[in-house]
């Protein structure tokens, strides 16, 4: 019995993660997301995510300023999200079309990538005063 790699399982998750999370922002355009903020339900204020659902189906729907103006720090989550979801992507086709493993050094690589991208997307909300 042939067993999958561990990252090729790991990209298949991911990748269909990350496609149910554009298909829910598809979807639920943009002013009609059934799950509220529950930060801002129960304390009044906005928190540094509010806004996300309403860009990110406005950036799937390739209007991106209007998808800015309801958060600035949405954008470069989403550029995070769709580089993974085609990293994900690639890695699934590779294996499926090839039946080889990646190699250490492009396993390497990937984390390294999808580490660094995962930073530069969401320190700023964490830092968000």
């Amino acid at each position: 019995m042939h067993r999958t790699p561990a990252h090729v399982t790991i990209s298949w998750v991911f990748l269909i993660l990350i496609g149910i999370a554009f298909g829910y922002s598809y979807f639920f355009y943009p002013n009609s997301h059934p799950i509220p903020c529950m930060i801002k339900e129960y304390t009044g204020k906005d928190c540094a995510t509010c806004g996300f659902s309403r860009s990110f189906s406005n950036f799937v729907h390739f209007q991106f300023a209007e998808g800015k103006s309801y958060n600035t720090l949405a954008f470069p989550v989403f550029l995070f999200f769709v580089l993974q979801f085609f990293l994900r992507l690639a890695i699934v086709i590779h294996y499926r079309t090839t039946k080889k493993e990646l190699g250490p050094l492009i396993i390497k690589s990937d984390v390294i990538i999808s580490i660094s991208g995962f930073l530069l997307a969401f320190l700023p909300i964490l830092f968000k005063t």
